[in-house]
Formats: structure tokens, C-alpha cells, sequence
């Protein structure tokens, strides 16, 4: 029985490791269509992970230095109350740069989402509703809210087109134009990884799913599906949480 508990503790700690040491995945993707580089940051599926050390997050990101940070849903949970809503506000003071958000499941789910959504107004986070953002000149930034119907205008190919969505299924098997690169989350990776052979099995049920994490780039897709900085579960097995720097550039800039 003693043996039994040790091994429970362990299971525990290595799921506490998972969830609170995050690694920053580095993705760099050279373009025709831009002049000027462009880095950013994607986080997703924090889930208010309160393992996170916040203040070694914000220093990270200062060092990376981007231009904005996408956030692609479910920043907080289905269950989150308002009372959690000071969770939220310290994760957002970490960022000095320009923030944009969309809606995952969890935030779709939530009764008090109002109130989560007043927080993000307040704090001048750029959030869509069928528009798009044209904070460099050489880019346009769409987002796609969970379950909303999909109404963008049409690309602007002179444009680096990217999309935000939280779930990569409904972009990849969806009716959606092909951008240059779109971001997303919802997976956690599969969750439970092994070694060589990754993701076993996702949170949605799918068996050794053909997408779970990493970048795709496939018939057009050019997809990031990210693992995420949180789950609602400590459940991660060799798939720690992440954050992910991309780094955009032209030929001039090789």
C-alpha cells in the first residue's frame, strides 16, 4: 500500500511539472508578401492556470519583444465565476504590447462571459466581430469567435492573411478561405503524448488523431495548432503547456 501512494505522488508531481513549466516553441516562416519582420506571440487555452508563474511569463515575454500577442480562446473555464474575474485581470497586466482575443468553447459556455468580456474592453483588447486588424501594413489579422458563423470579407492577397481560431477542426474540415497562416488551439496537443509516437488520444475522443500539435503545412493549411498554456485538467502526459514565438520575414530579411 505504501509503494501504491508513492506512486500516486509521483504520477501527481510529474502532472504538476506538465502544467506549470511551460516551454516557448519558436516557429519562424519567411514570405513573400512581407518587407518588415514580424514577431508575435501565441497563447492559448490558459484556463486560469494558476501554476503559472505570472511574473517569470511577463519577464519572457519582454525578452521575445513582440509586436502583439493572439490569445485563441478559452482563457478561462466553463465554470469560472465572477468572482475569478481578478485572476484574469493579473494575467492580462503582464502584456505591454498589443493583445488580440478570441472566443474558445470555454468562454462560448460560460454564463458570466459578460462579465470576463468587460474586463478585456476595459483593458483595450482587440476583439472581432467579422472585422479585421491591419496593425502592420503588410498584415491583416482575422478572428474567428467560437461558433460564430463565418462572414469575413474576402483576403486581400497583397496582405500576410492571418486567422484566429480556437478549434483547428472547424478550419480544417470548414468551408474557410486558405490563409498564409492560421493559429489555433482547443486540442492541448492531444494531451496524452508519448514519445515518437504522439498524441495517443485527444480531449475531444479521437484515437492517434492525425492533427493535435505543431505546424501543418498541407494543402494549403498552414496551420499552428498549439498546446496550450493550461488545461481545466492536470492531465498531460510529455506535452508540456507552452507559448509560442513566431517570427515572420521576407526575402530581405534572410
Amino acid at each position: 500500500m505504501k509503494y501504491f501512494f508513492i506512486f500516486v505522488a509521483l504520477i501527481f508531481i510529474y502532472l504538476i511539472y506538465e502544467n506549470k513549466f511551460y516551454k516557448i516553441e519558436k516557429v519562424k516562416i519567411k514570405s513573400d508578401k512581407i518587407k518588415d519582420k514580424i514577431k508575435f506571440v501565441q497563447i492559448t487555452d490558459y484556463h486560469l492556470n494558476s501554476l503559472i508563474n505570472l511574473e517569470k511569463l511577463k519577464r519572457d515575454i519582454e525578452k521575445i519583444n513582440p509586436d502583439f500577442v493572439f490569445i485563441t480562446g478559452d482563457v478561462i473555464n466553463r465554470t469560472s465565476t465572477a468572482k475569478e474575474i481578478d485572476k484574469l485581470k493579473k494575467f492580462l497586466k503582464i502584456f505591454n504590447c498589443e493583445v488580440y482575443f478570441i472566443t474558445g468553447n470555454h468562454e462560448f459556455e460560460n454564463k458570466y462571459f459578460s462579465s470576463f468580456k468587460k474586463v478585456l474592453d476595459e483593458d483595450g483588447i482587440k476583439t472581432f466581430n467579422g472585422n479585421y486588424f491591419e496593425p502592420q501594413i503588410d498584415a491583416r489579422i482575422y478572428g474567428f469567435n467560437y461558433k460564430n458563423n463565418f462572414n469575413f470579407l474576402e483576403l486581400d492577397d497583397s496582405k500576410f492573411n492571418i486567422l484566429l481560431i480556437h478549434d483547428p477542426l472547424n478550419y480544417i474540415y470548414g468551408i474557410f478561405p486558405r490563409f498564409d497562416l492560421t493559429l489555433s488551439g482547443h486540442i492541448h496537443g492531444g494531451q496524452v503524448r508519448l514519445p515518437g509516437v504522439g498524441a495517443i488520444i485527444d480531449h475531444d475522443g479521437e484515437i492517434f488523431p492525425k492533427y493535435s500539435k505543431g505546424y501543418y503545412e498541407e494543402d494549403g493549411l498552414n496551420l499552428y495548432i498549439s498546446s496550450g498554456l493550461g488545461s481545466k485538467f492536470l492531465i498531460r502526459t510529455f506535452n508540456p503547456v507552452e507559448i509560442v514565438e513566431f517570427e515572420i520575414c521576407g526575402k530581405i530579411n534572410e
